[in-house]
């Protein structure tokens, strides 16, 4: 997504689309990756596959209107989403 930016400032709008095209790949596979069936709350599963859904169409609406601030807030939910997967392996590392 930096690069993306990094495009964006600069008018490269073809490497734009295509960084843009990889973040969003790569939350696509983050999305593709839940399994509610393994899980304790099926329900939080559905929440996150909705935040995956969300961040992917706001990437998409980025791409289209060359906005940043839509690249930057996509950036912001997956820092907390990793720090959200931070702290729950922190205590089982802890564990073992």
């Amino acid at each position: 997504m930096a690069q993306a930016k990094g495009a964006l400032a600069r008018g490269d709008i073809a490497a734009k689309g295509l960084m843009l095209g990889k973040a969003i790949d790569i939350v696509i596979g983050l999305r593709d990756g839940l399994d509610a069936e393994k899980s304790d709350n099926p329900a939080y599963v559905q929440q996150l596959e909705s935040l995956y859904a969300y961040m992917t169409n706001r990437l998409m609406e980025a791409n289209l209107h060359n906005d940043a601030d839509m690249i930057d807030e996509v950036a912001r939910l997956l820092i907390t989403v990793k720090e959200g997967w931070d702290a729950i392996a922190a205590p089982q590392a802890a564990a073992q």
